[in-house]
């Protein structure tokens, strides 16, 4: 029999009203002091909403349902800094129906779920046993921090420190270090190495994360009567509250947390609506002085700003030329002092901010060549962080095109390439790229370059000197083909959303790499949402695309088809399909065409015709429009389709 626990469930939340009886809250009419232990509330703010079956305080915005309260009141599990509870539901709900005399199905505790509540049960343990050993060690104040701000924080110390989870979990015997304890909830914490000398074999776990991620001093996020800094480390935060009483500091304890973040402001801004009141926050971004900072707070900016959020928001630098803010603290507390009363003062200091980006970047290279002579100096050097839209005819060798630029930019720069190819297999991609190969290092005595086909059907495994032109063509590309991504959406069709989010979760594990983004080709991507026009795809797609070169500092080169209109009249921005909105989105703007295009417009379509069967094929790339360089010029090429090889003319 297969139980209905849903219904149980409500038939549980039901009981709410009995259940704040029991408590000893029988007038449900009015207000009643805050049941969040964390709320000091001297007015009875909470009220008690039928319709939801939940109780919500208009003071600390706590919003609870009776498993909540259960989990508050019964089993000691404390909100966290958001106000939120985490406790393993299965077992509170077994726990509620007997406290309430509910006949229901039981659920069955799966081992795992045992084993994080210990781990849980532990955390809070060690957090307030740490609390009591906090004078008996001195890192803090190496660090600039208060023993009064830490006392407010609850941070502690423990000198004999293990690994809960690790123990716990493989029963190992670990070594005990001394570890300075700031939680971010009441099960969660950083475990931070107080050792002035860390063993090599032990500095990547000098800060260890305990329990579920939080975000550090979230609770200040339901309070916007303050700017309010964004920073990156828990001790970022408390440096900045450490110098000031203006404004408020929460911490993301890594900039994977950025989603995560955005997540509880966005539930904080929907619970405020229902409540009718304003909620317009005012957020300084101060993430640290590195690439992985940088990118964190460009996320940070396009998710605030969005039209879901839409809050002012100001990426800072409290730090200067430190790294972070804990670091400027304790350089200079004076300096990095008035550099935060600066900001709260002035947020939007954009003029100096923009020089120091400069500067950071003049000795560094912002645009990626090509490896194409002709384009790049047309490109003022090559790719930057923008979005470059190409379009063509079928046939005229797109793909190949961008595959050869793919190419050369793994194996001249090393930049990693993530192509997403929709029409063309990986196979056929990569011997594409073998037979450009053995056309470029063939020489005389060698044997014939082959063409893709003849790689694909083996001809060249029974022919001596074909077989030593391939093997070396092999050796050439076994040497960078590991940095060529090659996705083959030929069965599996990615959306845009989906390359998006895979772009993004790669430029976090590795902020320093400066990857290439091409997408082969626009029109046959899945789209966000089949009920969408094909010009509604269009837009969000080309908007996505946009979005990881601006948010995630990546150039993103997209190929996109024509009008049939436009086969036989030269490239034009009306070429494109859905031309407005890829006019509008795109940065760049390239078409690519036969260079007979230009001849009599009686006979254009014999012209084209006759150019298919030259060899090599004369073909011409214009820049229709560059938002930050030339436009309206051309790049002249030969194009060899047997052997997949664009030359520059």
């Amino acid at each position: 029999m297969k139980y209905n626990y849903k219904k149980y469930s409500n038939l549980l939340k039901s009981k709410l009203p009995q259940y704040l009886s029991m408590e000893g809250i029988t007038d449900l009419k009015h207000n009643f002091n805050c049941l969040n232990p964390a709320h000091q509330d001297n007015n009875p703010s909470m009220t008690y909403y039928t319709d939801s079956q939940t109780v919500y305080c208009h003071g600390c915005g706590a919003n609870y349902d009776i498993f909540d309260l259960f989990a508050i009141q019964h089993l000691n599990i404390n909100p966290d800094s958001n106000n939120r509870i985490h406790y393993p539901f299965t077992k509170v709900y077994n726990q509620l129906a007997d406290y309430m005399g509910v006949d229901v199905d039981k659920f069955k505790v799966k081992p795992e779920d045992e084993q994080q509540s210990k781990i849980n049960e532990f955390n809070s343990r060690l957090i307030e046993q740490a609390k009591l050993n906090l004078d008996r060690t001195d890192y803090l104040k190496k660090r600039g921090i208060s023993m009064k701000l830490a006392k407010k924080f609850r941070i502690g110390f423990i000198k004999n420190w293990v690994n809960p989870t690790t123990a716990i979990k493989t029963g190992q015997e670990l070594t005990p270090t001394p570890r300075l304890i700031i939680p971010t909830s009441n099960s969660s914490y950083l475990a931070r190495d107080t050792r002035k000398d860390v063993p090599n074999s032990e500095k990547k776990y000098i800060k260890v994360k305990q329990g579920r991620a939080h975000i550090f001093n979230g609770r200040v996020l339901l309070n916007d009567s303050k700017p309010i800094f964004i920073v990156e480390g828990e001790f970022d935060a408390l440096s900045v509250l450490e110098v000031t009483d203006k404004a408020e500091a929460v911490a993301l304890g890594s900039t994977a947390n950025v989603d995560l973040l955005c997540k509880i402001i966005r539930g904080i801004k929907a619970e405020k609506a229902k409540q009718n009141l304003d909620y317009s926050p005012v957020f300084l971004i101060a993430t640290d002085n590195d690439n992985a900072g940088q990118l964190a707070s460009k996320e940070l900016q396009a998710q605030l700003s969005s039209a879901q959020m839409g809050f002012a928001n100001y990426a800072v630098n409290i730090a200067k030329d430190s790294k972070d803010a804990n670091e400027a603290l304790v350089k200079d507390r004076k300096k990095f002092t008035d550099a935060v009363e600066a900001r709260i003062q002035d947020p939007d200091d954009y003029l100096t901010g923009l020089i120091q980006r400069i500067s950071a970047r003049k000795d560094i290279p912002q645009y990626i060549p090509t490896g194409l002579d002709n384009l790049d100096k047309l490109l003022d050097g090559g790719l930057y962080p923008q979005l470059y839209v190409l379009g063509a005819v079928s046939s005229v060798g797109k793909t190949t095109f961008v595959m050869q630029i793919a190419d050369r930019i793994a194996s001249r720069q090393g930049n990693p390439i993530f192509y997403y190819s929709l029409e063309t297999s990986k196979d056929e991609l990569t011997e594409k790229n073998l037979s450009r190969l053995s056309f470029e290092l063939a020489d005389k005595g060698s044997g014939n370059p082959q063409t893709a086909r003849s790689i694909n059907n083996g001809y060249w495994l029974d022919h001596d000197k074909e077989f030593k032109l391939i093997t070396k063509a092999i050796d050439t590309y076994s040497t960078y083909y590991s940095k060529i991504h090659i996705a083959d959406g030929t069965l599996n069709r990615p959306t845009a959303k989906d390359i998006y989010d895979q772009i993004k979760n790669y430029r976090r594990k590795n902020p320093d790499a400066k990857p290439v983004v091409i997408v082969d080709y626009l029109q046959i991507l899945k789209p966000i949402d089949d009920r969408d026009t094909d010009k509604e795809k269009v837009t969000k797609s080309i908007a996505m695309f946009k979005s990881i070169a601006s948010e995630l500092d990546v150039p993103v080169i997209v190929i996109s088809s024509f009008n049939r209109s436009s086969y036989q009249n030269p490239v034009a921005m009306e070429s494109f399909k859905e031309s407005g909105e890829i006019e509008y989105y795109a940065d760049t703007l390239l078409g690519l065409q036969y260079k007979a295009i230009h001849g009599d417009s009686d006979n254009v379509r014999e012209a084209i015709r006759k150019a298919m069967e030259t060899d090599p094929r004369e073909l011409e790339l214009t820049i229709l429009k560059n938002r930050n360089g030339k436009s309206n010029v051309t790049a002249n090429f030969q194009y060899f389709p047997q052997y997949n090889d664009f030359i520059p003319e």
